[in-house]
């Protein structure tokens, strides 16, 4: 290969700063992009061509794919309330990742603080920082939650080489309960000596440990490993940190959530809680002891009682949860008269699918979704 081109005579000093300045120069080009596709997009300028929308001439236009399409006209339109952001990002101080990444959370009271972090910290910073400040805008959080649901998928493609390559989409949430669940197979793999390497000594690769621990997975379903009727919460722990207050209802413009925070309440509702105290710089203080917040006795009585999901017409008996009609972190009881056993999915829906529950006469539970009455059961 001739590396004639591949080296130049700059020194590192020189070619690392002509690769910011270039940088800086792609951002204000970038900003000015997407002024013009906002333009072009609102005088409609696709429509000659029988476009459905904009994203679709983009594509054919542009070579830019329909998902990252849609997104850059989202922040072009989104930068036109953020003069701040448009300011920065205009002068290349703001590369588009950020800018993105601030365009799904900032507003007008908000926007020179987050700007101002933003200036001073890494493009995953901001956008983790940014999620977690949305997570907890719970009208909004519950419809990313929603998508993120409906988006689930896993693929099987077979290669012609007698290979199989398995890919999944999950919410964050489920996705963290699957890679728990690998992880506590690989041990019992280990104790069966199934990683004896032909070369001695050989360590495995955490890849493949993790492809034969699904293996083992899917073998111990099989053969009946699954037959439990307790809350799935006995069996794995995935913890997530959240602000109380923004649990409570009470968040504020600090208050942070690592999911959407509808779907913090649907895990909090059977689950164990260990409270914490920080200080200002964000530091520990005081950590609780961990605690169920629905004792093992208490699930016993409302198992016995209600003998699987309690959502009509469901007949789903096996990994159930406890589901608080009025939440614990809004002053509701842990307690039989306030609890009822659902089935995962059925106790999504009264949290992130627009379904209520209320308590009736003669101890009916009626559920309600957005159109009215749905049923009641005794």
């Amino acid at each position: 290969m001739n590396t004639t081109n591949l080296i130049t005579r700059r020194s590192l000093d020189q070619l690392e700063t002509d690769i910011i300045s270039l940088s800086s120069h792609i951002n204000s080009m970038e900003y000015e992009f997407l002024v013009l596709l906002r333009e072009f997009d609102l005088r409609q300028g696709w429509k000659p061509y029988l476009f459905n929308n904009c994203a679709e001439w983009l594509n054919m236009k542009c070579g830019i794919a329909p998902g990252t399409a849609r997104e850059k006209l989202r922040v072009a339109n989104a930068l036109f309330d953020l003069p701040q952001t448009s300011t920065a990002f205009q002068k290349g101080d703001l590369s588009y990742s950020k800018a993105r990444a601030l365009s799904r959370i900032a507003t007008s009271t908000t926007e020179e603080h987050l700007l101002d972090f933003a200036l001073k910290t890494t493009a995953a910073s901001v956008d983790r920082h940014c999620m977690e400040l949305r997570n907890v805008q719970r009208h909004t959080s519950t419809q990313d939650a929603n998508r993120l649901h409906h988006n689930r998928y896993l693929s099987c493609s077979p290669h012609s080489d007698g290979s199989v390559t398995l890919s999944v989409e999950l919410p964050k949430e489920t996705a963290a309960l699957v890679m728990k669940a690998l992880e506590m197979a690989v041990p019992q793999l280990e104790a069966r000596d199934v990683y004896e390497s032909e070369e001695e000594n050989a360590p495995c690769d955490l890849l493949k440990q993790q492809a034969d621990a699904l293996v083992e997975l899917a073998r111990s379903y099989l053969a009946g490993g699954n037959d439990n009727k307790s809350c799935t919460a006995d069996h794995y722990q995935v913890t997530v940190h959240v602000d109380e207050n923004a649990l409570r209802g009470a968040s504020d413009a600090e208050s942070k959530s690592d999911l959407p925070i509808e779907t913090v309440r649907r895990l909090c509702c059977d689950s164990s809680l260990v409270i914490s105290a920080d200080d200002d710089s964000g530091k520990t203080k005081d950590l609780s002891r961990k605690h169920r917040v629905v004792h093992p006795s208490l699930r016993r009585k409302l198992l016995s009682r209600d003998k699987g999901c309690r959502f009509p017409g469901c007949t789903h008996e096996k990994w159930l949860t406890a589901h608080h009609v009025v939440h614990w972190a809004d002053g509701g009881e842990t307690a039989a008269e306030n609890l009822v056993m659902l089935c995962s999915k059925h106790h999504r829906l009264l949290h992130e699918g627009g379904f209520e529950i209320k308590p009736g006469a003669s101890g009916q539970w009626h559920f309600r979704n957005a159109s009215g009455m749905r049923n009641a059961v005794t």
